[in-house]
């Protein structure tokens, strides 16, 4: 079934919040079409930067309703018009529209731009709405550089100038631990910047930005995008590079987009940035994974977890050393098994029960449930889906059958993108060179996050 069409809701109270302007509040109380008019205006008039309320309507009591996106900007053709209308139905103790969201609508991976000049959503240097870059240059230099990360990143060209954003995904928290997100944190805004080249395509480096949305704030922002989902096409199943924005005409739905991530971006709310760099100075493929991450004010380095020597190490340096098969410096074992699933010579020399458990540590760290970033090393997501795939093949095991695996009513097929066929990139998300990489991992979050907006908002 088209997850576009339209569910009804019969005789609620639809509450979005946001947290720019108020004007929307003192439309209560008016006829439902008197009060839809009056918010499309108040939308237009705050640059849909509507507060609390954005649709409220009781029966008899009119509609409250201001912007079409919480916190986004509305436009007469996508925004207001639309809060209008579920505001006149809501003002008359009718029926409101309901979109559920799919997977690509919480996870939007980004086609590359035609030109370097005319970027498809943002770069990293734009201003967020509160008048700060979306990413400090400061935090992308310290990444890059050495410091107490050891040697500096060799890129092919300056980064920072090129850094494009290509993908955005929606949490609704931080998933500090494994599980369903606790309803008193906050959510998370994530963004995927990378640098271009000419003609497009993006070096093997990506920036992993997040932001944090208020728990006050997350209805408003599950609102924003339940509403910019009903602006694309149709795109049922896995996740995949976006239909919308590689549309014909993708301008109305990539701007309530770029509002969406103006009005959640920003420095004050980014506490933490991640970097995955494919080192130039070496003659073999090596990668170092880093990140920065804000304690109280001030950004400091990020451990590597997971790790069984040299605790304490800020930086991961990954290694092709197969095909696949990867080494880690330093080494990891977390969970049990996973370094005989990364190595193909110590995968290949296991008994059939140690294989399984090979195998099963990469079930665990592919799932939400049992695994986060703070858990296991950084390296475990990123080599899962490529791994899984060709350890599978070759022991005949069928993955179907681990324990543990991570099991949703979503599509959670990676066929979207090219990662379980791609060793020679730690690409989570985004691309190498012109071809889309999409993790398990991933697509496993994205299911995740849509499970619980389910249970959480369901109307």
């Amino acid at each position: 079934m088209d997850h576009r069409l339209p569910w009804v809701a019969l005789g609620l109270v639809a509450v979005m919040s946001g947290c720019g302007s108020t004007g929307g509040a003192g439309l209560s109380g008016m006829s439902g079409a008197a009060g839809s008019a009056a918010g499309n205006a108040a939308g237009s008039a705050a640059g849909g930067t509507a507060g609390s309320g954005a649709h409220e309507g009781v029966a008899g009591a009119g509609a409250s309703g201001a912007a079409s996106l919480a916190g986004g900007a509305g436009t007469s053709e996508a925004g207001g018009t639309s809060a209008g209308a579920a505001g006149s139905s809501g003002g008359a103790g009718g029926e409101r529209p309901f979109y559920p969201l799919g997977m690509n609508d919480v996870t939007i991976l980004a086609p590359l731009p035609a030109s370097l000049d005319k970027p498809v959503l943002l770069r990293a240097t734009d201003l967020a709405d509160d008048g700060s870059g979306l990413v400090p240059q400061a935090l992308v230099d310290r990444l890059l550089g050495s410091g107490p990360f050891g040697e500096a990143i060799a890129t092919f060209a300056p980064v920072y100038g090129s850094l494009h954003l290509v993908a955005v995904r929606f949490d609704l928290c931080d998933r500090h631990l494994p599980g369903a997100c606790p309803e008193a944190e906050d959510a998370r805004m994530r963004l995927v910047f990378q640098p271009l080249l000419d003609p497009p395509r993006a070096q093997d480096v990506g920036f992993h930005a997040f932001y944090s949305i208020r728990n006050d704030e997350i209805s408003g922002a599950v609102a924003a995008l339940r509403k910019l989902a009903t602006l694309a096409p149709a795109q049922t199943g896995p996740l995949g590079v976006s239909l919308a924005l590689g549309a014909a005409d993708p301008e109305p739905y990539a701007n309530q987009l770029r509002a969406f991530v103006r009005r959640y971006g920003g420095e004050a709310r980014l506490v933490r940035l991640t970097m995955n760099a494919l080192d130039l100075k070496f003659s073999a493929l090596v990668w170092s994974l880093r990140g920065l991450e804000k304690k109280g004010t001030v950004f400091s380095e990020m451990t590597i977890p997971g790790t069984t020597e040299m605790s304490g190490e800020v930086a991961e340096r990954v290694t092709l050393t197969g095909n696949p098969g990867y080494d880690t410096a330093p080494n990891t074992d977390t969970p049990a098994g996973l370094r005989v699933a990364l190595s193909q010579l110590k995968f290949d020399a296991a008994d059939p029960t140690n294989k399984r458990t090979a195998l099963a540590a990469l079930a665990a760290v592919e799932s939400p449930l049992t695994a986060t970033a703070e858990t296991v090393a950084c390296v475990g997501c990123h080599v899962s889906t490529v791994v899984m795939s060709a350890r599978n093949t070759s022991s005949a095991i069928d993955p179907l059958t681990l324990p543990g695996r991570y099991t949703s009513k979503f599509d959670l097929a990676t066929t979207g993108g090219k990662s379980a066929q791609t060793p020679t990139t730690l690409r989570a998300l985004g691309y190498l060179g012109q071809q889309p990489m999409i993790s398990q991992r991933v697509v496993n979050d994205t299911a995740q996050a849509l499970t619980e907006i389910e249970q959480r908002f369901p109307q």
